[in-house]
């Protein structure tokens, strides 16, 4: 059985970022890691966006204060994030195994991997700020985001 559920304006969104934003990570906060579950492969880069915009988190490249990483997939299972000021944020995640800078999709179905913070339950839109957002807090945290493919 299919899952069907359209995530083109997430991915598409959040890789019309360029593959590596030359954002800053702030001055002044606690380290942020993110762990990555679930990859299938080892093949091509992990695209991460952080984002406090409630109005832009799905858009990386519309968000001027995002930080935004691209990595190798193989070495995607810990990212150090560096100093995040203390907060609310939502971390998104794409497996672009092909490297061709986007999420491919076959009838509005991801293809690839995709993630968000909090894991939230895969419904048949994009998720709402609400259900991805987190507290950073003044002391150093970890995200765990599991990775999730449909075909």
């Amino acid at each position: 059985m299919t899952k069907r559920f359209t995530l083109a304006a997430t991915a598409g969104l959040l890789l019309s970022a360029p593959v590596l934003m030359a954002a800053q990570a702030p001055q002044a906060g606690a380290d942020l890691q993110v762990h990555l579950t679930g990859l299938r492969s080892a093949k091509g880069v992990v695209h991460l966006c952080l984002s406090a915009r409630p109005d832009k988190f799905l858009d990386c490249k519309a968000d001027k204060t995002a930080l935004a990483r691209t990595v190798p997939a193989r070495a995607a299972g810990r990212l150090d994030l560096g100093p995040v000021r203390p907060g609310t944020y939502a971390l998104l995640i794409v497996h672009d195994e092909n490297q061709n800078g986007k999420l491919d999709m076959t009838l509005g179905i991801p293809r690839e991997g995709f993630g968000f913070s909090n894991n939230p339950a895969m419904r048949p839109r994009p998720p709402r700020w609400e259900e991805i957002r987190f507290t950073m807090p003044a002391t150093p945290t970890t995200q765990q985001i599991r990775v999730r493919y449909v075909l």
